[in-house]
């Protein structure tokens, strides 16, 4: 069965201000089997009019236009691909190959603090070091100032100033055409325990058994509990990634400011993250199934916990909506 999409797929160019903009119009399977009918692309960046699945007009604001640019370069250093820009986000249906996000997530993943601001620009620099002690080569031509979270050179320049000051970057051979820092010891230092560091993270790993039984468990239970406490759930079969998964999975969890292991159908999987998330001094927050209760009483390492056990989604929502807000500071 098909369905009538009017998508805007967001693709970050290489080095650019403005994003490659296709706006999609078709009738297409919801698994993105079958070519799109028509598309075409808008130089600006975006088009005039951006729709959304159900053809309502997306006002964006240059401002948020900008904050869209920043993360979304953001996430080409990091190796993600492209968006579809929709009315909510559903990334466990696919356009094109690309996951659906709303606007107001996109916008929600731009850095809110004067610290976070700080953390992401350090990891950006990281990512765009060859290797340690190498020059990074800024050229505001292309421009690189988004990587930076910053509109243009004077505000790149300021924090640049302001990174140097604190004894995190120093100068490299710069050109006329490009500005060239080196990340000091005391740059890669903080990297490196932000690497490992979770203190100020909105994610939210979510460990659970991946079978379609539990699909509604996890979206109007889990993720809704978690979203409404302020995080960002994060589980690992729906995320992008071009690592081996289970490298993926450990950095994941180590970005993560806590994680829910969920025990419905006892997956050793589980169990491993749940200790791992564990013995890297992570909260852990435990829920299981009615049905699953008696079954998981067998396993010792676990039911000493207090779980959270529920029937239904909603009560599922509730409960660990209240648990996360008693547990998490």
């Amino acid at each position: 069965m098909c369905e009538k999409l009017r998508i805007i797929l967001l693709l970050p160019r290489a080095h650019s201000t403005s994003l490659r903009v296709n706006c999609v119009e078709g009738s297409i399977k919801t698994d993105s089997s079958t070519p799109l009918r028509s598309a075409r692309n808008d130089k600006t960046g975006f088009s005039h009019t951006l729709l959304d699945s159900q053809g309502f007009e997306i006002l964006i604001k240059d401002e948020n236009k900008f904050k869209m640019a920043c993360v979304l370069n953001e996430r080409r250093l990091k190796g993600f691909g492209g968006i579809a820009l929709d009315d909510e986000t559903k990334k466990e249906e696919l356009v094109c190959g690309y996951p659906r996000i709303s606007v107001n997530e996109l916008l929600a993943q731009f850095p809110q603090t004067a610290g976070e601001f700080l953390n992401r620009i350090l990891l950006n620099l990281n990512r765009l070091a060859p290797r340690p002690f190498s020059e990074i080569p800024l050229n505001f031509k292309k421009p690189d100032n988004l990587y930076l979270f910053t509109r243009d050179i004077e505000e790149c320049m300021t924090i640049l100033k302001e990174l140097s000051e604190q004894g995190l970057i120093r100068d490299g051979g710069s050109t006329m055409q490009e500005l060239r820092k080196i990340l000091t010891l005391r740059g890669w230092e903080i990297i490196d325990k932000l690497k490992n560091s979770a203190i100020d993270s909105k994610q939210a790993f979510v460990a659970m058994w991946f079978d379609k039984s539990m699909n509604d468990y996890y979206k109007d239970g889990i993720k809704k509990a978690i979203e409404d406490a302020g995080y960002v759930p994060i589980r690992i079969d729906l995320k992008e990634f071009n690592n081996k998964i289970c490298d993926e999975l450990i950095a994941e969890i180590k970005r993560s400011k806590f994680l829910i292991a969920d025990f419905s159908g006892l997956r050793s999987g589980v169990f491993f993250e749940a200790g791992f998330a564990k013995g890297l001094g992570r909260e852990v927050v435990f829920t299981v199934r009615e049905a699953d209760v008696e079954k998981l009483k067998e396993h010792f390492d676990t039911r000493k916990y207090n779980h959270i056990v529920y029937d239904s989604p909603e009560a599922l929502r509730k409960k660990l909506y209240n648990r996360i807000g008693a547990t998490i500071v």
